[in-house]
């Protein structure tokens, strides 16, 4: 296991006594349980998870909080999985997006040596003439600058839908929904709380 994690008492969602084996872009690493794909990376020295939309620079952990695009990563046939928020589990196969190779390596990075003739938008205008070029033109820059694949064999079923209604609805679980929440309970309201976490707390959590 490597030494790049702060020793304890930090390191409170993760069990140093249970280690997990997955893989990512083709190699092995060693978590531990409770590490999400990024912590595991990080605790490995893996500096550069993704790249750039358009000219494949490295990118790496921003902000761990749910919402970096620089951390949306292809978890077997899912794409665009948050690799700050997905948990690792044993055979768990990860791996970069939008790369020619591996994130580590991309050969796509000299696209860059282009970018002086590559202004932005051009590729909504330039491809367009003759008639029918952006036929030939489309998929070629969509896998330049895509995300991630899905699988085709993928089937959109049919799902119930629960509609529940209360009296006040609050939208996050941090300090302040908590509290929003518990002050309209206690005045007697039917409370609906949301978070899109796993996990009530935010930012108390860390």
């Amino acid at each position: 296991m490597s030494d790049l994690r702060l020793p304890p008492p930090w390191g409170t969602r993760i069990d140093r006594g249970r280690s997990v084996t997955f893989r990512f872009d083709g190699d092995t690493y060693r978590g531990l349980a409770g590490d999400t794909i990024a912590s595991a990376l990080a605790a490995h020295g893996v500096r550069t998870v993704s790249r750039s939309f358009k000219y494949h620079r490295p990118r790496g952990i921003l902000s761990l909080a749910g919402n970096d695009a620089n951390l949306l990563v292809q978890v077997g046939p899912a794409p665009n999985v948050r690799a700050d928020t997905r948990l690792i589990e044993p055979g768990l196969v990860g791996s970069a997006q939008n790369v020619f190779g591996s994130a580590r390596r991309d050969f796509g990075r000299a696209i860059e040596a282009l970018s002086r003739f590559l202004p932005v938008g051009f590729y909504y205008h330039a491809f367009y003439k003759p008639g029918r070029a952006w036929r030939l033109w489309e998929p070629i820059i969509r896998r330049l600058a895509g995300l991630g694949h899905g699988a085709r064999s993928d089937v959109h079923e049919t799902v119930d839908h629960v509609h529940l209604f209360a009296d006040v609805a609050v939208i996050g679980g941090g300090a302040a929904g908590m509290r929003a929440a518990l002050a309209a309970a206690e005045a007697g309201a039917e409370v609906l709380l949301r978070d899109d976490g796993g996990e009530l707390g935010g930012a108390l959590c860390w």
